[in-house]
């Protein structure tokens, strides 16, 4: 099965290209565009091996072994030599791809017609596998029909153009199909209203989905409308019927979207109401469907993060004599358990100081010494709650017991400040 799939692999992608050379790591490679023409006159996909050699180990032996594998088969792999990420060859701009590289190198395929139709990068282009087979051969497959639903999308008006754009993004990964800017604008140009669904589906990445979001909640594309004046019912209303269109499909995509739920929640919940009578379980609600969806995804550990955040019954953990930036909570309290097991030398009076660096602000109270998880004493120290120094008596403690300071904190300077230093001396 797996020889039988490398052949349709090979045998279906690859155009026997033209051969315009470019010398480099001593070998020779067919020109981008070149290939492009051989692609459109057969009617045939194209790859392009995009390596890149500053981004490339041993560029000589990857090229080959790509090369090898496509001639064991009958096709001729396209190889792509360019200066930078953009595609940029002596100071000209590429214009095949309509995306910048990040993530060298990479196989980009291209329709019979020369339209991009999606990507692969990273570790799986250096060792190609089955996995990278199968994908790039299903979409192989497609290329015909994706080539002429693009057409007919091109040269169509209203609903019909948008049917036949959507149906062709369709028959992409999500990522690619968000990157097709000539089929993202049809749909944009005449779907404006998304009546069809399939605006939030592909035109809206994550930046213009809460470009979208904001505008509601301001009352219009140039609406002022802020804080609790904001138009939270008519911003939820609009994401909840996005995630219940039959359109949004993909699990990244209604990771999305959710994330952008929760978005406008939080919001209303932080211009709405005080700490003290705020209810954060809708917040926490929304971000546990992200979360459910896929835990390993993007989104997904976002998601868990920023619900640990702002869940009042978990706890930060800080075991370096530190803290960051990132452990600081902006409008409320949070519990920190300090390990400092390292700085224990034997039962007695300790000291335990936190020191705030660039102007960190920070309120601190309700200090506990914890062994092993147990609380077995309390710092005396005065009534207010922005205390930073405070003795701790510390007993006899088992060999190999974890010993931390466990306290209540809220660092509010944002997120470029709120760190310092955490010190527990022996008297």
């Amino acid at each position: 099965m797996y020889n039988h799939m490398k052949n349709v692999f090979l045998s279906a992608l690859l155009a026997p290209a033209a051969v315009l050379t470019v010398q480099a790591a001593n070998l020779s490679f067919p020109d981008v565009e070149a290939a492009k023409a051989q692609a459109d006159a057969t009617g045939k996909p194209v790859l392009i091996v995009w390596y890149g050699p500053d981004w490339q180990p041993d560029v000589d032996t990857f090229c080959r072994s790509w090369e090898k594998l496509a001639k064991q088969h009958g096709g001729t792999y396209v190889f792509g030599q360019y200066a930078d990420k953009l595609g940029q060859e002596g100071g000209t701009r590429n214009k095949v791809l309509p995306i910048e590289h990040f993530n060298l190198p990479a196989v980009v395929m291209l329709a019979p017609d020369g339209s991009f139709m999606a990507e692969f990068s990273g570790d799986q282009v250096r060792q190609p596998g089955a996995q990278l087979m199968q994908s790039t051969a299903r979409l192989a497959s497609e290329a015909p029909r994706f080539a002429r639903l693009v057409q007919i999308a091109r040269s169509s008006e209203g609903g019909k153009a948008v049917e036949n754009a959507a149906a062709a993004l369709s028959l992409l990964p999500i990522k690619d199909a968000m990157r097709q800017k000539e089929l993202t604008g049809i749909i944009n140009r005449h779907d404006p209203q998304d009546k069809s669904g399939y605006r939030a589906q592909f035109c809206l990445d994550h930046l213009g989905m809460y470009s979208e979001i904001n505008g509601i909640l301001k009352g219009g594309k140039e609406g002022e409308l802020s804080g609790r004046a904001r138009k939270f019912d008519e911003a939820e209303a609009y994401v909840r019927r996005v995630l219940n269109s039959k359109t949004l499909k993909g699990k990244e995509r209604r990771q999305q979207w959710l994330a952008g739920l929760a978005y406008v929640i939080r919001e209303r919940i932080l211009s709405t109401t005080t700490p003290e009578n705020r209810d954060i379980s809708p917040l926490l609600a929304a971000l546990d469907e992200v979360v459910k969806l896929d835990p390993e995804s993007q989104y997904g550990k976002g998601a868990a993060k920023f619900r640990h955040y702002w869940d009042p019954t978990t706890f930060n953990t800080i075991t370096s004599g530190y803290y960051t930036r990132g452990d600081q909570t902006l409008g409320f309290e949070k519990d920190w358990h300090v390990d400092v097991t390292k700085s224990i030398s034997g039962p007695g009076t300790y000291t335990f100081t936190l020191e705030p660096v660039e102007k960190g602000r920070m309120d601190s109270r309700n200090f506990r010494l914890a062994v092993n998880g147990k609380v077995v004493s309390t710092a005396k120290i005065p009534a207010d709650t922005n205390t930073k120094t405070v003795e701790l008596e510390v007993p006899a403690v088992p060999e190999g017991a974890k010993v931390e300071v466990w306290l209540t904190a809220r660092c509010y300077d944002g997120w470029m400040e709120a760190s310092g230093y955490i010190r527990m001396e022996k008297k």
